[in-house]
């Protein structure tokens, strides 16, 4: 889903300025990117804004961004600044994208099924070392997230970045064998299994020996 935003130009700046844009209903902007070196400084309305910024996928949500002069440009959100108690938005850069370019981008990766993953229900543990995956893409091939179905793991399963499944366009920056997801072995199990391990061991070894003694 792609979301419309009016860029509106300003000349004047400075925090009594800005104070007196948010009362008004608007956010200070700065837009950006490939064929804007020279940053435009501007603002947004916060109602236009708020269905972007306000969601999880922020940094992933394809924006049509009407610029003054009627020219609709495609953007993404690059920053959002925040008031530290109140969370009320403060200011916002945006990024414009170029319909052949790549641009690098976070992936934010979000897990499902994770109350009937399989491991899960045999006393194991989910873990997630990495929640987002950096790529280079092209903007029309922009994932909003990753989704992962963890239902069917079992303990000891992992998924690598290697794994996840990327859109045609992709580049991955992450290192491909950076695990995802982990479901663990429960300490009992792992301390079992541990111990038979290393029973298994000293019978092999035990078992050399005496070999060696027999053919002597």
């Amino acid at each position: 889903m792609t979301v419309k935003i009016k860029f509106a130009n300003r000349t004047e700046v400075g925090k009594g300025k800005c104070r007196k844009l948010r009362v008004k209903g608007r956010v200070p902007a700065v837009f950006y990117g490939p064929e804007y070196r020279d940053s435009v400084v501007g603002s947004v309305d916060i109602k236009e804004l708020s269905p972007v910024a306000n969601t999880l996928n922020w940094e992933t949500s394809m924006i049509d961004l009407e610029m003054p002069d009627g020219r609709v440009e495609m953007a993404l959100l690059r920053s959002v600044q925040r008031h530290a108690i109140t969370r009320n938005i403060l200011h916002v850069d945006l990024y414009q994208l170029v319909k052949d370019q790549k641009v690098k981008v976070a992936i934010p990766i979000r897990i499902i099924n994770k109350e009937i993953t399989v491991g899960v229900k045999m006393g194991g543990v989910l873990e997630q070392p990495l929640r987002e995956v950096d790529i280079f893409v092209l903007p029309r091939d922009i994932p909003s997230e990753i989704v992962l179905d963890t239902a069917q793991m079992t303990l000891g399963d992992e998924i690598f970045v290697r794994d996840l499944e990327m859109p045609e366009s992709a580049e991955l920056v992450t290192p491909v064998d950076l695990p995802v997801v982990i479901i663990s072995r429960p300490k009992s199990i792992a301390e079992t299994t541990e111990e038979e391990t290393e029973e298994t061991t000293e019978v092999e070894v035990l078992g050399k020996g005496k070999r060696k003694e027999d053919g002597e």
